[in-house]
């Protein structure tokens, strides 16, 4: 117990998550201003995904002979939440020198920004969620009850773990400014590993494989109950597994660097 009072992450992620009124208004300021001057804002991003995942569905279902309608809705739900997850990854590196000129003049925690941008990425998902719904009624009104828990679970794992990665990866990103185009460089061919386009079950003998990708699991914990999959154990236990994980890494990281981050911004 004094470990947790006395550790400096723990510390600043307790005071960030009770100052949460702060965070979750600048992310709402964010959002605002990043369409301002605009008549739909936020809704031409959805209007662009509903668009692309139109046509991807179309042309996916054409060459691999699938039923299109089954399709669409695995692959809608598939693609929103990858790209929730691919700007996690994306925006993560420049949490910190993004922030740098309040990191130098206030004196508040380096994860409030974290949770700041982890915030307005979370209510960027939640305009595309209606579309997933409107998909629900329209193609699967018999929707499987577990969704009431684990939608609200999974959205809540991937939110927790999008804080933690981008603390962890915005420390090593302050330091070595090579992260942030790695980061972006991996992301194109991880969309090609990561089972969002194709279903697992076209792996055929080499489907256990999609388990050492660990966004197979975070897609997972959200979408499988959406499509009406079978419940599958091994993507919450691996979730979780990630989430522990990352969490252990990020109070051993975040309380050796935390003062040396405002230096190398």
């Amino acid at each position: 117990m004094n470990f947790l009072r006395n550790n400096i992450a723990i510390k600043d992620l307790v005071f960030s998550i009770q100052n949460y009124y702060s965070w979750m208004f600048m992310a709402y300021f964010d959002l605002k201003l990043k369409y301002r001057k605009t008549y739909l804002g936020p809704w031409w991003v959805v209007l662009g995904m509903a668009i692309s995942a139109g046509i991807l569905c179309l042309l996916w279902s054409t060459i691999f002979n699938l039923d299109w309608k089954n399709f669409l809705l695995y692959l809608f739900s598939g693609f929103i939440i990858w790209t929730w997850i691919m700007t996690i990854i994306v925006d993560g590196p420049e949490v910190f020198y993004g922030n740098s000129s309040l990191l130098k003049t206030y004196a508040i925690p380096p994860i409030f920004h974290v949770l700041r941008k982890s915030c307005l990425n979370l209510l960027l998902f939640f305009h595309h969620l209606p579309l997933i719904f409107i998909l629900l009624l329209i193609l699967q009104p018999n929707i499987d009850s577990r969704v009431i828990f684990t939608l609200p679970l999974g959205m809540l794992l991937i939110f927790i773990n999008s804080v933690l990665y981008t603390s962890i990866i915005g420390i090593f990103s302050a330091r070595y400014r090579d992260v942030e185009p790695t980061v972006k460089a991996l992301m194109a061919p991880m969309l090609l590993l990561t089972p969002v386009l194709w279903k697992p079950e076209m792996l055929g003998e080499y489907i256990n494989y999609i388990y050492l990708n660990p966004f197979t699991y975070m897609i997972g914990i959200i979408r499988n109950d959406l499509v009406g999959q079978e419940f599958d154990a091994y993507i919450w236990y691996g979730a979780f597994a990630i989430t522990i994980a990352q969490l252990i890494f990020f109070i051993i990281i975040y309380s050796l660097k935390k003062n040396r981050i405002v230096f190398w911004v």
